[in-house]
């Protein structure tokens, strides 16, 4: 890495910069660093970054997506443990809470392993202060991890790997594509030269100036709410809302709204979620709400990522757009991004996550 320090015209070289410092772009370069790679990463953590404002759930299960993309879904899942056992010397609690509960109404649950279904009385027994009257369908792959943790996990160890100047606190504006690679003007100025640039920055992505084309990403506002309390040992889905325990507290949400960049939050809402979290464990409606909050979920209009390399301009490669499953995808993400730069057969078919697919006929 060539930094030259001598003002704002000043270029700082790298063979790949990643644009994002998400949990999207620490991965990606936490994974090219590891592999040898040249690689520096900026980013600003503005108000609202799914990163830190995300329920952390890893359910794939959810929301399934059909074939081939449902695959990656599942294996960046499979891939977590390791991802997590690579993060132990800066993180050495972070882990992985199994198990996610889906609350059943009155139907029957047409449930596809691993999936299957508890009595209200094998419910009882998991989570005795859980109300499930018709029981639950357990998902025992899925869970949850604290996104907030992994974030700050993941920007020690690329602190570590990269150096302390291979991750920089700014905001790219724009990018120009040249002969000899591409050029990254940031809000302070700086400039930043790389051969080859990874776009993952989040719900920001298709602010900066000088894309090779739109980028179909927008913010959407979710709000969430923690509750003081921990009756729950496992994340639980129901009643409208998702409920994720922590170490202290208690993470409610979401709704999604178009709201633009606005990160604000509102007393019905919070009310609302709390309400329809007490229904399910009234122990959560007798603790204190300690605080609320909205993230800005980086959406696509299918609502699946954009991965891939730029059909016109290859030395741009595109992580974005995972709207609300960064978290999940980050270790896939950051395999085949890899593997894109590298050259290399990646393990994935990333034909669903293909940029083209919304070029129209």
């Amino acid at each position: 890495m060539i930094d030259a320090r001598d003002g704002p015209s000043a270029v700082t070289s790298a063979d790949v910069l990643v644009i994002g410092d998400g949990v999207i772009g620490l991965s990606i370069a936490l994974e090219l660093a590891r592999s040898g790679a040249d690689c520096m990463v900026v980013g600003a953590q503005r108000p609202g970054v799914a990163s830190i404002a995300a329920g952390g759930l890893l359910a794939p299960s959810l929301d399934p997506f059909g074939a081939p993309a449902q695959a990656f879904f599942d294996s960046s899942l499979a891939l977590y443990p390791g991802f997590v056992q690579s993060l132990r010397d800066v993180a050495p609690d972070l882990h992985v809470v199994e198990g996610l509960l889906v609350v059943r109404g009155g139907e029957s649950a047409l449930v596809d392993a691993p999936a299957h279904e508890l009595s209200t009385a094998e419910t009882r027994a998991l989570e005795p202060r859980l109300v499930a009257p018709h029981g639950t369908t357990i998902y025992p792959r899925d869970g949850s991890i604290d996104n907030e943790r992994l974030t700050h996990a993941l920007r020690a160890a690329t602190m570590v790997a990269l150096g302390s100047h291979g991750l920089r606190t700014d905001a790219v504006v724009s990018i120009e594509v040249r002969r000899d690679g591409i050029v990254a003007t940031t809000e302070s100025g700086s400039r930043l030269h790389a051969r080859s640039t990874v776009l993952a920055a989040g719900a920001w992505t298709s602010t900066i100036a000088g894309l090779p084309r739109s980028i179909p990403v927008e913010p959407a506002k979710g709000q969430m709410i923690a509750i003081g309390a921990t009756p729950l040992r496992h994340p639980v889905v129901g009643n409208g809302v998702y409920v994720v325990p922590r170490a202290r507290e208690t993470l409610v949400g979401s709704t999604l709204e178009r709201a633009g960049y606005d990160t604000s939050t509102d007393w019905a809402t919070a009310e609302r979620l709390r309400a329809a979290a007490a229904a399910l464990c009234p122990a959560l409606g007798e603790a204190d709400q300690v605080r609320a909050w909205a993230g800005l979920r980086p959406v696509t209009p299918d609502m699946l990522p954009i991965i891939g390399l730029d059909p016109d301009e290859p030395r741009i490669v595109y992580a974005c757009g995972h709207s609300k499953n960064g978290i999940l995808l980050a270790p896939a993400t950051a395999v085949a991004v890899a593997a894109l730069l590298a050259g290399t057969p990646g393990p994935y078919d990333l034909r669903p996550f293909s940029i083209e697919r919304f070029v129209a006929d």
